[in-house]
């Protein structure tokens, strides 16, 4: 979930299931998640991460 607080909406998840993840961090360039993203499949290759936009939830 967003929090406001948080850096921003692009966020980078370790998937440990079809189901299910685990946040890893947010950006809030995309630009910069997918970077980061790609650095973090080079360095474990054996983990799945995905990157998922997650916006804002209106109130």
């Amino acid at each position: 979930m967003y929090d406001q607080n948080s850096n921003g909406p692009w966020t980078i998840v370790r998937l440990i299931s079809p189901v299910q993840w685990v946040v890893i961090t947010r950006y809030r360039s995309r630009a910069d998640a997918e970077r980061n993203l790609n650095f973090c499949r080079q360095q474990i290759a054996e983990v799945k991460f995905e990157l998922v936009f997650d916006p804002p939830i209106e109130k």
